[in-house]
């Protein structure tokens, strides 16, 4: 076979000849057959140039192209970046395979499927209690004029996980889901798997029944349902569940149950939303819409299919809010605690939150308030949210690794030693096989972080390139080492080329404060969302998407005479 120069020749002389043909008898264009090199396939530039000049280099899988028909679900549900992409050049990615490192299986393909999140030995059950939830008082509320409480309930709706945060008042309670679960564990007890029942009848709940159907990937679908009003039944019926049982919960309290009692409950919602998508309104309005539609749903007896396409066709206001769902981007709901704290800094800031199913990175600066602001404001300058999360370095893993795509994401991922040793495989397959997935995850974070430091609509002149960028490292899968190594990577090629100086200054977050005590010890990680959520959304913070982020230029110094300064002596 000829190489592609030679092919390419072959175009151009073709190309040519048909020009000549349709000037003298306006014949069809010869047919060239042209295979392009693989490189030109991949929808990754990360690729260094020691990988491409080698055969036997890690790549990226090839991602056919939308005329052919085969895009995979995956990248039509989480490639969310299109709809505002980071205009800067990849770089070259600190991690690379070495040269003695043994090829992986090339059995299985390493293009991600679609996202069903792997729980293993989750059976739930839905206590009787939970009834409770339906109303909006307390069951054993006492009569006479109680005075009005607000509660707020925050909910972090996750891709594979959800947690609930609710604040009565002055206390804040995170909702406990061993009652279902059956998870005693420290920080087990606080998620609920993202999926939901459906019967053979129609009826949707957590019971594993005969002849049911499990649902799962609840929340992906929902970002590319903007614009159309087919009604998600199946999560808007996992979160009348979610509410509904939060709402039971918080009257079962034993401390905090018995101040509900003599109180006239007046609720909230908020709920977040991840922050690229949250830059689209028609994004934020169907959240809020979802919101409000899974409020009205839960105080229903029968959570029916035809019941919730109806209530979801209706679309009513009026569920017993006392204003419209929040719906805040997640990155500002995690970092609520820190914007009220005496640690907080004014300028540039960086966040990358290791979710399930999704790797999710931003930039942004913070704005204190002034004379005319109440609040922080929060311009983001540049964030993307790519199919990284631990879910797919999972696959990765088992894919390459000609394994059996069976594990459990409910579980911590673990190091590639502990991996290797575990399958039975060589601790240099692992990590040949992580390091595709390692490029991919470097090339994410560095796109958004040289994006800010090169773009006019980043921040290049900030005075954190040089004395250190303030950074959040936060979601369930933020302490697995392989993105700790990535991250380091990064850092390491950031002081590479803008001197010794420049570093990632990190930031712990303390959600949970002086409660952390009642708290497994690391329960607030995972909660920061879903806590940071339980505060006023007007009060948070103002967001200003990257679309409204005026160009930041280097202005050039003018020069000053100094006879202007000092004048004639």
């Amino acid at each position: 076979m000829k190489s592609w120069k030679e092919q390419l020749k072959g175009v151009k002389r073709a190309l040519h000849e048909a020009d000549v043909l349709d000037e003298k008898r306006g014949g069809k264009p010869a047919k060239v057959d042209f295979e392009p090199p693989k490189s030109w396939m991949t929808d990754d530039r990360s690729i260094s140039k020691r990988d491409r000049e080698s055969k036997e280099g890690s790549r990226p899988a090839p991602i056919p192209s939308k005329a052919t028909g085969q895009q995979t679900s995956v990248h039509r549900q989480v490639a969310l970046t299109a709809q505002n992409p980071v205009r800067q050049p990849a770089t070259p990615s600190t991690a690379s395979p070495s040269s003695d490192e043994p090829l992986v299986s090339p059995n299985r393909t390493t293009t991600p499927p679609a996202f069903r999140p792997h729980i293993e030995g989750h059976a739930l059950t839905m206590p009787d209690w939970s009834g409770a939830g339906r109303s909006l008082q307390h069951p054993d509320q006492q009569g006479g004029r109680a005075a009005p409480m607000i509660v707020r309930i925050g909910v972090d709706f996750g891709t594979a996980f959800t947690k609930v945060a609710i604040r009565a008042g002055i206390d804040l309670v995170p909702v406990d889901w061993s009652p279902i679960t059956g998870d005693q564990s420290a920080t087990g007890r606080y998620v609920i798997p993202g999926f939901v029942v459906r019967a053979s009848d129609g009826v949707y709940c957590w019971q594993r029944l005969a002849e049911s159907e499990i649902q799962g990937n609840l929340k992906l679908p929902i970002l590319e349902m903007a614009g159309c009003d087919k009604c998600p039944t199946a999560t808007l019926a996992y979160l009348a569940l979610i509410i509904r049982y939060a709402r039971a919960f918080l009257y079962r309290h034993p401390e905090v149950g018995r101040k509900l009692m003599t109180r006239s409950l007046r609720w909230e919602l908020n709920v977040g939303c991840p922050t690229e998508p949250h830059e689209r309104p028609e994004i934020v309005r169907l959240f809020g819409r979802v919101a409000q539609t899974a409020w009205r749903l839960a105080a229903m007896d029968d959570l029916r299919e035809s019941n919730i396409k109806v209530a979801w066709e209706t679309d009513k206001e009026d569920g017993g809010l006392e204003a419209e769902p929040g719906v805040v981007p997640e990155f500002v709901a995690q970092i609520a605690g820190y914007l009220g704290s005496p640690q907080l800094s004014e300028g540039l800031h960086a966040l990358i939150d290791v979710g399930a199913a999704t790797l999710d990175v931003a930039t942004f600066n913070v704005v204190l308030p002034n004379d005319l602001d109440s609040s922080p404001r929060i311009p983001i300058f540049f964030s993307a949210v790519r199919p990284f999360g631990t879910h797919y370095l999972s696959h990765n893993r088992h894919s390459r690794l000609d394994l059996d795509l069976l594990w459990d994401d409910a579980a911590p991922i673990e190091p590639a030693d502990s991996f290797a040793k575990r399958h039975g495989k060589r601790h240099s397959e692992v990590d040949a096989a992580d390091s595709d997935f390692m490029n991919r995850v470097t090339s994410c974070i560095t796109r958004v972080i040289d994006g800010t430091r090169t773009n006019a609509r980043g921040d290049p002149r900030s005075p954190a390139w040089r004395e250190g960028l303030p950074i959040f490292v936060t979601g369930g899968g933020s302490s697995c080492q392989l993105y700790r190594r990535v991250i380091e990577g990064v850092q390491i090629d950031l002081k590479r080329r803008l001197g010794s100086s420049s570093r990632f200054r990190f930031v712990e977050l303390d959600p949970l404060g002086a409660n952390a005590s009642h708290f497994g010890i690391d329960s607030g990680g995972r909660l920061s969302v879903a806590i940071g959520l339980t505060q006023d959304a007007e009060n948070i913070a103002r967001v200003v998407p990257h679309r409204d982020v005026e160009p930041i230029f280097q202005v050039a110094k003018e020069r000053v005479d100094h006879s202007e300064i000092y004048g004639d002596r």
